[in-house]
């Protein structure tokens, strides 16, 4: 598909996958031209000492070097490479790092937690902005091994949290060796609401007008939703229901609709994060934008920090 406007590209190498999206803007909207995603589950390959084991790296740079062949297909005006929780942790990434790079012949920045929030963010406000909505917004990111919050209005970020409470970790806390059951799924619940504790006040339901999750987990939940017949917006008693079901999944009951290539005891997890946090905020609904930490790679590519928060 041609295009007269520059081509952009943003790959972000996250903790449950490596994501890419190359797109142009025209009539100050964002035209998707390519996108591209591999589930490597980096965060689950971290070994006993936090380092990515040799055959996580070795499908990583695979990985990799498929990406550069998409890059390759664009004439690209901008490339940015970010990388988030997985990467920031692991003991070996100065190892990882150098390599992924020259694969990709790009630099590769290590975001951090606060950084990931606020591009986030900014991915689902620059398209909200541009049609004049400047309601007060919370944006809920969940990740395989961390979960950022953020607060604004318009293109404007005014509070940002990084919590270290990702679906990997709490899936191997709580629902590791197979034991997932409802004892452990509150004891998740509990776990998050513990994590956010003293930050919930300034994400409450007294500084904003929505909330809104934009992250592939919370994708995912959503699809799953709709899979297994519960379409409609995102609820604490949707996720409940869903929830009851992965839990009879776990003691040998039927197997959510939907589920594929995802482990139950992610999926869990992820519904255990969502709700706990949904319930420690007083998150009624949940909207799910198309746009997140990808598209906010993109907006600062096209527009800078500064101009973003004018």
């Amino acid at each position: 598909m041609s295009t007269t406007s520059p081509i952009h590209a943003a790959l972000v190498l996250g903790s449950d996958s490596f994501r890419l999206l190359v797109g142009a803007v025209e009539d100050g909207t964002l035209r998707p031209l390519d996108s591209f995603h591999a589930p490597l589950r980096l965060a689950a390959a971290l070994d006993a000492q936090g380092c990515l084991s040799p055959e996580a790296m070795h499908a990583a740079f695979d990985c990799l070097r498929a990406i550069r062949a998409r890059l390759n297909d664009h004439a690209l005006a901008a490339v940015r490479v970010v990388a988030t929780s997985t990467l920031r942790m692991a003991r070996n990434s100065h190892l990882f790092l150098p390599a992924a790079q020259q694969l990709l012949g790009h630099p590769v920045q290590v975001l951090s937690g606060e950084e990931e929030a606020v591009l986030t963010y900014l991915g689902v406000a620059d398209g909200a902005a541009a049609d004049g909505d400047a309601a007060r917004t919370l944006v809920l990111g969940i990740g395989g091994g961390s979960t950022q919050l953020a607060l604004g209005s318009g293109r404007r970020v005014q509070k940002v949290a990084s919590l270290g409470l990702g679906t990997s970790r709490l899936a191997l806390t709580f629902f590791g060796g197979g034991r997932i059951d409802a004892v452990s799924f509150a004891a998740a619940i509990a776990s998050t609401r513990a994590k956010l504790g003293d930050e919930a006040p300034a994400f409450g339901p007294g500084r904003r007008d929505r909330a809104c999750g934009a992250s592939g987990t919370i994708h995912t939940l959503a699809r799953l939703l709709v899979d297994n017949g519960l379409a409609g917006p995102i609820t604490r008693g949707r996720l409940e229901t869903l929830a009851a079901r992965a839990l009879d999944q776990g003691g040998g009951g039927a197997p959510l609709a939907g589920l594929g290539h995802l482990r139950l005891r992610d999926v869990t997890a992820a519904l255990a994060i969502l709700l706990g946090l949904m319930e420690e905020l007083e998150i009624e609904e949940l909207d799910v934008p198309k746009t997140g930490l990808r598209a906010g790679v993109l907006a600062e590519l096209r527009h800078g920090r500064a101009a973003l928060a004018a």
